[in-house]
């Protein structure tokens, strides 16, 4: 009798499953901003100084000035993300009757 091998059934991958992606790290982050900062001392000019040349340049096509310009706020500009100090110290939005302050009217 002849060994057949045995169909498989049971489906595909689970969802999530298998290795994580990976992940930029805070070394790589540096060395892409150090190896930025060389070519801008040997240019003379900043990386950013040349994405918003092509933001401001009038003989690109305007999908490739809103492409500079997607790069330039999405990758370049620094993000703030909401929360800090403001709001630790802002306290809760909603009082229990008892808690809640009375507000003054500045004048």
């Amino acid at each position: 009798m002849a060994k057949t091998s045995k169909k498989e059934t049971r489906g595909g991958a689970r969802p999530n499953s298998g290795p994580k992606s990976p992940t930029v790290s805070a070394s790589q982050l540096k060395d892409m901003r150090d190896a930025a900062e060389r070519k801008a001392e040997t240019e003379g000019r900043s990386l950013f100084d040349v994405c918003l040349d092509w933001v401001y340049d009038s003989e690109l096509k305007i999908d490739r000035q809103q492409a500079a310009w997607k790069m330039y706020t999405d990758k370049m500009l620094i993000h703030v993300s909401e929360g800090g100090e403001a709001d630790k110290t802002a306290g809760p939005a909603v009082y229990l009757p008892k808690q809640r302050p009375k507000f003054e009217v500045v004048k």
